[in-house]
């Protein structure tokens, strides 16, 4: 990874000074990456933190041995905590690349009744790293306006070393004709050795749109594979 702009803009009226910093990023490994989390720090003169901004997410697209240009999320500063020596502000810039795995863990009925449930009673095990032990789609009665809260559960268990960033759930209704009636989604981040309980919902629902449909769950889970760092001096906005 290179940076390939860090230019400064300002102060303006308020004495706040904006960034734009974009980097260049070159795939180097196998797998084809689907997210990149960036943290930035700017360090003074002195060569001591002063801001910065972390766990910033891009979805991207990169195969492998390709390259893609990204836009990095930056923070604003006062320009006074660096007591105007902005062209001595040194960037430095982390990112960690991710894999995505996708799977199809099925298709449900919606319960058709209020104050009903119906399971996924399907298991996944990927790779012998996550399991996917069910869940349960949650309809609760109307409330006073008529709108429907659907909820469903999803338990996952890491059961190896691996620390995964991002593992998210989507959960798709569709109607007896197979058109989408909503989608939503939940994700959270996944410990090794650890248990989560993911719960996409949807609170606004009608009554009538849920007759006779049918839920899909896919899960989508982020595992890192590369990592890169460059640093370079700001510069004025051309």
């Amino acid at each position: 990874m290179k940076i390939s702009k860090a230019e400064y803009r300002g102060p303006d009226s308020d004495g706040d000074v904006s960034m734009e910093i974009e980097a260049v990023v070159e795939n180097d490994t196998e797998s084809v990456i689907e997210l990149v989390k960036t943290s930035v720090i700017l360090v003074n003169a002195e060569g001591v933190t002063v801001c910065g901004s972390d766990d910033d997410e891009i979805d991207v697209f990169i195969e492998s041995k390709e390259t893609a240009n990204i836009d990095v999320r930056t923070p604003y500063f006062k320009a006074f905590c660096f007591e105007g020596k902005f062209d001595a502000i040194k960037v430095i810039l982390d990112a960690q690349m991710y894999r995505r795995e996708f799977h199809n863990l099925g298709e449900f009925d919606i319960p058709n009744g209020d104050e009903t449930v119906t399971f996924l009673k399907k298991g996944v095990d990927i790779a012998g790293l996550v399991k996917v032990i069910g869940g349960t789609c949650i309809r609760e009665k109307p409330d006073d306006d008529g709108d429907v809260r659907l909820e469903f559960s999803l338990g996952i268990r890491n059961i190896s070393d691996t620390y995964f960033e991002r593992v998210t759930v989507k959960f798709s209704i569709f109607d007896q004709e197979g058109a989408e009636v909503d989608r939503a989604e939940a994700y959270t981040y996944l410990a090794p050795h650890s248990g989560r309980v993911l719960e996409p919902s949807f609170y606004s629902l009608k009554k009538g749109r849920l007759r006779n449909c049918t839920g899909k769950l896919t899960l989508h889970v982020h595992q890192p594979v590369s990592y890169y760092t460059d640093s370079c001096l700001l510069k004025p906005e051309k």
